[in-house]
């Protein structure tokens, strides 16, 4: 795995968004989907279903229409082992609206079977080459259900890393509990993703609006909020100028102490990593490919800002295990601090082990 810090992605404003919608069995997804493309802002709509199972149904519960359209792949779980089905599916339905003289898309929007990990999905958009010259990640969406979303985080990890990974929450059913009842399930959530907005749905009545703009920045003014990086504790590298030996560097790929949520052990754990100076593009590069090599499994999400030595324009970077995006320029005033921002959603990954990484490629300090 290579991070190419100057190998930059295509232009955004000529991608069409994709939206992931994401939650856990019986969260209300399909009830969502059936209120969002009803609606005007998602005419010229791509709906990608994935079923679970040899005879898919959720499909024949989407409100059917003529300014949008509905595909469904029933080969299983969206996983590494058949995500080549989603590049496929998107080109053929994109081909045979050419083909049929219609209107291009203006969005789609994937929604995955209950018990996928979002992570495949996401390193399929950055990966496939077709896929990433004509869309772009507009955000990730999660239901929570909120009648059974503690016990349900507590029992299934895969509601966890949905979770964990979204840019915002969907909190459904929100008329089923008391008002204690919700407080403790948004607490609940804010532990395993502290930037993400919590919204509540009733009924899946949402305005489509509120789907979009959690992709990668196009502005700066804007970076900072999809970075939200004052929601995270703050760490900084020791500056120990390189004095790591590879028996630490071992002994980051330990699992970390501490409170685990499910009887699986998991533990999602965020945090900001702050460097105050320009950072060299090889320092980077080599830091982030050893760190994804030890552990990059274990890295859910990386939202960055980084201020490049050497260059004006910052680059905002996104990652999701060992697959990063190509870095996406920003303005100027997006780093204005010229202080670089790293948001880590991990599974069990310490703040010690980014930090004392990072400080194992700094130079020694001279004698």
């Amino acid at each position: 795995m290579t991070v190419t810090v100057f190998r930059m992605s295509p232009d955004a404003k000529d991608l069409i968004p994709v939206t992931v919608l994401t939650g856990f069995l019986g969260s209300g997804k399909t009830t969502l989907l059936n209120r969002l493309v009803q609606q005007t802002a998602m005419k010229n709509a791509l709906v990608v279903i994935n079923e679970f199972g040899d005879i898919g149904l959720d499909h024949r519960l989407v409100a059917e229409g003529d300014e949008h359209a509905v595909v469904e792949m029933s080969s299983g779980c969206l996983c590494c082992t058949i995500r080549g089905d989603l590049s496929r599916t998107v080109q053929k339905t994109f081909d045979a609206i050419e083909r049929a003289g219609g209107e291009p898309f203006s969005r789609v929007i994937i929604e995955t079977t209950g018990l996928a990990d979002p992570a495949p999905i996401l390193q399929t958009l950055i990966t496939d080459y077709w896929l990433a010259h004509r869309l772009c990640l507009d955000g990730v969406i999660c239901l929570v259900d909120a009648a059974n979303g503690i016990s349900t985080l507590n029992a299934h990890r895969e509601s966890q890393r949905q979770v964990a990974v979204a840019d915002r929450l969907l909190i459904s059913k929100a008329d089923l509990v008391d008002e204690a009842r919700l407080a403790q399930l948004a607490a609940h959530l804010a532990t395993l993703n502290p930037a993400a907005e919590q919204l509540q749905v009733q009924h899946g009545e949402l305005d489509a609006e509120q789907l979009t703009g959690g992709g990668l920045p196009a502005q700066g003014g804007y970076a900072h909020h999809w970075l939200s990086a004052a929601s995270y504790a703050q760490v900084s590298p020791a500056s120990s100028g390189g004095q790591a030996d590879a028996g630490s560097l071992v002994s980051m790929m330990a699992p970390t102490s501490g409170p685990s949520l499910t009887r699986h052990g998991e533990q999602i754990r965020s945090f900001c990593f702050t460097v105050e100076q320009p950072i060299a593009p090889e320092l980077l590069e080599d830091w982030l490919d050893l760190l994804m090599s030890l552990l990059g499994d274990k890295i859910l999400r990386v939202k960055a800002i980084v201020k490049i030595a050497g260059r004006e324009e910052p680059l905002a970077l996104h990652g999701v295990q060992h697959i990063f995006h190509p870095p996406e320029p920003l303005p100027v005033e997006a780093c204005s601090d010229g202080i670089s921002r790293f948001v880590f959603i991990t599974n069990g990954v310490a703040p010690a082990a980014v930090t004392q990484l990072f400080d194992y490629f700094q130079p020694a300090p001279a004698t």
